[in-house]
């Protein structure tokens, strides 16, 4: 069978004319859609500009409507976290100290003073565990920190006793 370029310029012209027709069509659909979706938003802003207001008031409005006991816990976990991070912020403050005592000039003292700190936060990490044994239902975020201050504790003791901090 022998094609001639009669008959693929008629297919050519076939296919040109069904992309074209492809391409208004979806054009003119996506038009539709857009529109419909704008006529949406703009019922919904309309909608949502006549909704009424929540009545005035502040936390006493919120413990009338929580009721006193709710709120009062809700006070004393916030105490309890706000505790506990003053406890993880003082740790890490010895932490800086620590840092410093490593970069002493008199080697021999910084390193002693270096030890006595990874000491004190060894014990002040160790306080806020046995403190607060159920830390990770009650503060799960403070839990993390806690835990990573217990590894970065002993990650430091094993590495000042094998001897990474010489004299």
């Amino acid at each position: 069978m022998k094609i001639l370029p009669d008959q693929l310029e008629s297919v050519r012209l076939e296919q040109q004319n069904a992309q074209t027709n492809r391409s208004t069509q979806s054009a003119t659909a996506f038009g539709d859609i857009l529109s419909g979706e704008v006529a949406k938003t703009s019922a919904n802003k309309s909608a949502s500009s006549t909704t009424a207001l929540p009545p005035p008031g502040g936390l006493g409005t919120l413990s009338a409507l929580i009721g006193t006991q709710d709120v009062e816990a809700t006070s004393e976990a916030t105490n309890s976290g706000s505790a506990i991070m003053d406890k993880v912020d003082s740790v890490l403050d010895k932490f800086d100290q620590y840092a410093q005592n490593l970069q002493g000039t008199s080697s021999a003292s910084s390193l002693k003073d270096a030890y006595s700190a990874l000491d004190d936060i060894d014990s002040a990490v160790q306080d806020i565990k046995s403190a607060n044994p159920n830390l990770a239902q009650s503060h799960p975020a403070l839990q993390n920190v806690v835990s990573e201050l217990e590894a970065m504790t002993v990650t430091e003791r094993i590495k000042f006793n094998r001897g990474d901090y010489t004299a």
